[in-house]
């Protein structure tokens, strides 16, 4: 390890420690918080996986050099720390303390009607373990020559599975409590298996934890210590079943049967040693979201070119439905539609890679070096400011808006495209499940009203179990935000 990369890991260290004093180490209620942590680690932890292990990564040695990595390293460090900076001057700022008349603190994702989430959720659960729903990331040319890939129910599914199986999961914490977190994360690791997606596992239950703590509820050290052995394991078969069939067996044309087959096979070679050694393979090369950056470092410092906000625009229309725009992908090149594409055709790199092009890894592209800083300090400033709205109190939609940014943070390592797609998601989410919620709420009213031959009102219901015993602590403190915690 190198003086260049040791200095950039104690300046990301240094960005971690700031933000932990500036929230109070409440990472999990934190979504911007939680884009810090996926930036070190797929720009810090890395080099120390690739230290531990030198040599078990092929992309390292084949693509990008030495002294390019060294650079990245600090720079992207110096990244990370404006991230940090503008996102602590925005998080403790003081807050005024308005709370609109038609605002429902108390109520958060409770309101959130069960059976019609499950409604929601199940279509695309099936479709995703027949094949035709969320299905794993491939090369830009993978997915290109993959016609199955795409369609109508891939696009819902693979947005709108992860977000929606979190919010159920959470929804059944607020109403009976934290007894049944394992149980529901188990479902969900059972569920989300057959996709052959690991990160979708990872994600469904960072953001299960990060809707929970929204409502003041945090899981204890052994449920944190079984939960991380359930998604350890899961990981783990996928992993293996990769080794011992292949990637195909996950592939659009893939049914249940030959996954399920496939994922049984996978379990029983974990104790191989052929397994494990392609296992860490995996994991060392998995998280290496630097050489990616490092190339395109190389190629601006020569006659690469900049690529200014055309990739940008690209983005934003790609992110028309195609409902209003159905001609959107008929209509463009593979550049068009894809940002890893474009760049990777300007600066020379393969696009049957699938490479982890990250946030600030990408966005050094559009006006190199000193744009990326300036970019970071805007991204933090932005996200900042999206996290003190969602939090203010606990309404439906902010509760919501709160699980989807954070699928934002944890989609770092895909690139700005993944994060532009994830927020329309989140918003789409945000706006439905309100209306959901509004429209329970109503019927729940003109029942009670029905029965007492009352006016029909709608009003807060806090005889759900998670509000019992919560009480908001309203004093100022440095965030300035609501704290919920348990009475004594």
């Amino acid at each position: 390890m190198t003086v260049s990369v040791i200095t950039g890991l104690l300046i990301q260290a240094a960005a971690l420690a700031g933000v932990h004093w500036a929230i109070r180490g409440e990472w999990l209620r934190r979504p911007a918080a939680l884009m810090l942590v996926a930036a070190v680690a797929f720009h810090g932890v890395t080099e120390v996986v690739q230290t531990i292990w030198p040599g078990r990564n092929f992309f390292r040695g084949y693509f990008a050099d030495a002294a390019a990595l060294d650079d990245w390293v600090l720079l992207v460090s110096g990244g990370i720390a404006c991230y940090a900076i503008s996102y602590v001057f925005v998080v403790m700022q003081p807050q005024r303390r308005r709370t609109p008349a038609h605002a429902a603190p108390g109520l958060g994702l409770a309101g959130v009607p069960l059976p019609w989430l499950l409604a929601l959720l199940l279509p695309l659960l099936v479709a995703t373990w027949q094949g035709k729903g969320a299905l794993q990331p491939l090369s830009p040319l993978a997915a290109e020559e993959a016609p199955e890939a795409q369609g109508l129910m891939v696009g819902l599914a693979g947005g709108f599975v992860v977000p929606l199986i979190a919010i159920t999961a959470v929804v059944v914490l607020v109403r009976w409590g934290m007894r049944w977190l394992l149980p529901a994360l188990a479902v969900q690791a059972l569920v989300l298996v057959l996709a052959g997606t690991r990160s979708m596992i990872v994600f469904a239950a960072i953001l299960t934890l990060v809707g929970a703590a929204v409502h003041g509820l945090r899981p204890s050290r052994r449920q944190v210590a079984a939960l991380t052995a359930l998604v350890a394991v899961t990981i783990a078969v996928i992993s293996s079943t990769r080794a011992v069939a292949g990637r195909e067996v996950f592939h659009a044309d893939q049914g249940s049967g030959a996954r399920v087959e496939a994922l049984i096979d996978g379990a029983a070679a974990l104790h191989k040693p052929d397994t494990r050694d392609v296992l860490l393979d995996d994991v060392v090369y998995r998280f290496d979201g630097n050489t990616w950056g490092a190339q395109l470092l190389s190629s601006l410092r020569g006659s690469g070119p900049t690529s200014g906000t055309v990739t940008v625009r690209n983005n934003l229309a790609m992110m028309v439905p195609s409902i209003i725009a159905p001609g959107k992908v008929a209509g463009r090149s593979l550049e068009e539609r894809s940002e890893e594409a474009y760049l990777a055709r300007d600066h020379g790199l393969s696009q049957r890679v699938d490479w982890l092009p990250t946030i600030l890894g990408t966005v050094i592209a559009y006006y190199g070096p000193a744009g990326m800083l300036l970019i970071a300090l805007l991204l933090g400033a932005a996200l900042g400011a999206a996290e003190r709205w969602a939090l203010r109190s606990r309404g439906t939609a902010r509760a919501v808006f709160a699980v989807g940014l954070a699928q934002c943070a944890l989609l770092y390592g895909a690139g700005p495209q993944s994060i532009m797609t994830a927020l329309r998601v989140a918003l789409a989410l945000t706006v439905a499940l309100a209306v959901l919620a509004w429209l329970h709420q109503r019927r729940a009213a003109r029942a009670e009203a029905h029965a007492t031959g009352g006016p029909v009102t709608v009003r807060q219901r806090p005889g759900h179990r998670a509000d019992q015993g919560w009480r908001d602590l309203t004093s100022s403190s440095r965030s300035d935000l609501p704290v919920f915690t348990r009475s004594s």
